[in-house]
């Protein structure tokens, strides 16, 4: 039967097409054994380093790919040092987490390079940032807190995870859940198998680069397009949206000091800063095409108010800020998309922070560390 259905030519050749994909499968997921000791018959993308749960996205322990892996607690980080004399938390979303810069020069791995550098040999910094994370998630912070016990916590925020959003998430005083010093077995069990074929996400890398920008904003434009001829479009970010980021901001760094952990308040950059704020309308369109309920000049405006609202906070409270998106320039050099570092982008925001994280340590405004209690509801 098989032998007669091969001799019709249509059937000869779509066999010959399955042997050869499931050939080129195979050799898929056997590269991605040998060269990350990746399991053949699970996921291997970038999602399979995080564990999506009822309470939010974690970071799965011991998980790996490509350049990205996570230490024994879900961090993007080295394992803990226990003779760290200065801890750092770098908390913020994908931005922090890191995307674009090369293995090790996200900007949190840079920074302690730049700290040791300047004489703070026992600085350490943890990188707990989570992509698409909004920085109310105070209950991820307060585990954070008390596993680790930093003496400060950089506070990296994204406007834009806030266009939509309906209410603010981070409540001060005793946390909504159950802390847990290590990872629960959920978190730390592997991704369970399913269909996914490899092939199809190395032929993605390898065409996406080739394809002009051109052609990738014009698509992503006619998806604009078809959204704002069914939904409605905003102009200006709403007030009560901007007033939940700025609340959700103050909240968590309440929440940083309550555990005697001392917030450090950085700007939002993006690739529309000094010198470039409209100078590379494609790539703002690419930025758009994510967002596509607020208009271009909308995007400009959000990060314009967040920044204002930031600098707001940080003196009305009494908290150093870190002004990224007034000191970072602009443009390629320093972003590889529109909110992206390249790692000589990451390399300015470690510099900047570093400026004021070691003038502030070597003044000895350190707070005393305080034993992190959080109090769990029963």
């Amino acid at each position: 039967m098989m032998t007669t259905l091969l001799k019709h030519r249509p059937v000869r050749w779509t066999a010959y097409a399955l042997l050869a994909l499931l050939t080129l499968e195979c050799c898929a997921r056997l590269e991605d054994s040998l060269r990350q000791q990746a399991p053949m018959n699970r996921p291997h993308n970038i999602d399979s380093v995080f564990h999506d749960s009822p309470e939010g996205r974690q970071g799965r322990p011991g998980a790996r790919f490509a350049k990205w892996s996570m230490n024994s607690l879900g961090y993007r980080s080295p394992e803990p040092r226990p003779d760290s004399s200065v801890r750092i938390l770098t908390f913020g979303a994908s931005e922090t987490f890191g995307l674009y810069e090369s293995a090790g020069n996200e900007y949190p791995r840079q920074l302690e390079r730049e700290l040791q550098r300047r004489g703070l040999s026992n600085a350490e910094v943890i990188n707990i940032a989570l992509p698409g994370i909004r920085i109310g998630h105070a209950d991820y912070l307060r585990e954070a807190i008390a596993r680790l016990q930093p003496q400060w916590v950089l506070l990296y925020p994204s406007p834009a995870n806030y266009i939509g959003a309906e209410n603010t998430l981070c409540r001060e005083g005793a946390a909504t859940r159950p802390v847990r010093m290590t990872p629960s077995p959920e978190q730390m069990a592997p991704p369970p198998p399913q269909l996914h074929l490899r092939l199809a996400g190395k032929l993605t890398d390898i065409v996406k680069p080739l394809l002009p920008l051109q052609m990738t904003v014009a698509l992503k434009q006619l998806s604009i397009q078809r959204f704002e001829a069914r939904g409605e479009v905003m102009d200006r970010l709403p007030d009560e949206q901007m007033n939940r980021f700025l609340s959700d901001l103050s909240c968590t760094a309440r929440v940083a000091e309550s555990m005697g952990a001392r917030p450090l308040l950085v700007t939002h950059a993006t690739r529309f800063g000094p010198g470039f704020e409209r100078g590379d309308g494609l790539m703002l369109t690419n930025w758009r095409s994510f967002y596509p309920e607020l208009r271009e000049d909308g995007l400009l405006d959000m990060e314009r108010r967040a920044a204002a609202g930031m600098r707001a906070l940080a003196q009305a409270r009494g908290l150093p800020l870190v002004d990224a998106s007034a000191e970072i320039p602009g443009g390629a050099e320093n972003f590889a998309d529109f909110v992206h570092f390249t790692d000589a982008g990451a390399q300015r925001m470690a510099t900047l922070v570093a400026d004021t994280l070691t003038d502030t340590i070597r003044r000895g405004q350190v707070r005393p560390q305080v034993v992190a209690s959080v109090a769990v509801p029963q």
